[in-house]
């Protein structure tokens, strides 16, 4: 075995952005904003750069949380519903950090290091996470083994920012609206998807608030009055949404500013990715409650109080509706294999209207 000399090792440094302790940018993030400025598309940046799509969308939408502004947009117009590009922030950002690299000689190669672009996939499925249509997808995958078929969990709205910018062909939603009191269909205009975008009816499932046996939770208002420990999702997930909803109602009928919800109720920033990681850490015994799918409560032996049966649906790019990969997973939606594993799957339900147009 060759043996390593001093004098054979490389040197590199690291040129971190942060406030207060917190990483804000580093040579990663910094290459994939180089690369949104120069291709228009966060999902090729992050391809060619090499890291995750959801994990980048968190990063910068922390960073926008913390400046109080944004460092993307969406460029609208075009068949797909645009791309994206930096903001002025997001410019004056990058900047700042190229700046920095520059005086330390260049040696971090921002630019340089770049990998090759990578085309987009065969198929990108982003949105909210849910069980059943990972087995949709596991089906699909499957049956086209061949094929580049990429899956992120962004929540609701992260999968509907995704497809205004021409980053996902199809993407997993369920919105409730307190106003009208549908689902989805009201959110394609908010994300000026309304004519760029059809719904398509997917399937019932139960939602609702998971517990310990020990705990008994009886409603969200115990969140509120007992001091439980809330696992509660990311923001942009529809569960997000619903659950800041329904304790806001729950806070007025209190005589509690809704404004001070997210400081009565304890882990209230406690935050998880999917379903599954909600009720895994109430199980462990991290969290004492959370809302999740009855699905995924069950799977982890708790007990479970519903919330409400909700739609969860398919928002799909038109032009994308005209890809064979896009057809398959649609006929695969109304098979009687999908049908039969959801089935099983104790809180969903298939209907009628299971595959339809619902918006277009």
């Amino acid at each position: 075995m060759k043996e390593i000399r001093l004098q054979d090792l490389t040197i590199r440094t690291e040129i971190f952005l942060e406030w207060k302790g917190e990483v804000i940018l580093d040579s990663k993030l910094a290459r994939v904003l180089h690369e949104i400025e120069q291709k228009g598309s966060l999902l090729t940046a992050c391809r060619a750069v090499g890291v995750p799509y959801a994990r980048t969308w968190e990063r910068l939408a922390r960073a926008e949380e913390m400046f109080g502004d944004k460092l993307l947009e969406a460029r609208r117009g075009g068949p797909g519903g645009g791309g994206a590009k930096l903001t002025k922030l997001g410019k004056e950002l990058l900047k700042l950090y190229l700046d920095a690299e520059a005086k330390l000689g260049g040696s971090l190669g921002v630019i340089s290091e770049t990998k090759p672009v990578r085309s987009m996939p065969d198929l990108a499925v982003m949105g909210s996470n849910d069980p059943a249509l990972g087995v949709l997808i596991g089906i699909l995958k499957s049956k086209k083994p061949d094929l580049d078929i990429e899956v992120s969990w962004l929540g609701s709205a992260g999968g509907l920012a995704a497809l205004m910018m021409g980053d996902a062909h199809v993407a997993g939603v369920h919105l409730l609206d307190p106003v009208t009191g549908k689902y989805n269909v009201p959110f394609l205009s908010r994300y000026w998807l309304e004519g760029k975008a059809v719904l398509v009816r997917g399937y019932q499932r139960e939602l609702g608030l998971a517990f310990r046996p020990d705990t008994k939770v009886s409603g969200i208002s115990d969140l509120l009055d007992r001091g439980l420990r809330l696992v509660n999702r990311n923001p942009g997930s529809g569960t997000r949404a619903l659950l800041d909803h329904l304790l806001k109602q729950a806070a007025l009928d209190r005589g509690i500013d809704p404004s001070d919800v997210p400081r009565l109720v304890k882990n209230y920033e406690r935050e998880v990715k999917t379903h599954l990681e909600v009720a895994k850490e109430i199980a462990t015994g991290a969290a004492d409650v959370g809302i999740t799918v009855r699905y995924a409560a069950e799977l982890y032996g708790l007990q479970f109080t519903r919330l409400v049966w909700e739609w969860y649906d398919l928002a799909i790019l038109k032009e994308a509706m005209r890809r064979d990969i896009v057809r398959e997973l649609l006929n695969l939606l109304t098979s009687k294999d999908f049908m039969r594993t959801v089935k099983r799957m104790k809180g969903y339900r298939i209907t009628s209207e299971t595959g339809k147009i619902v918006s277009d």
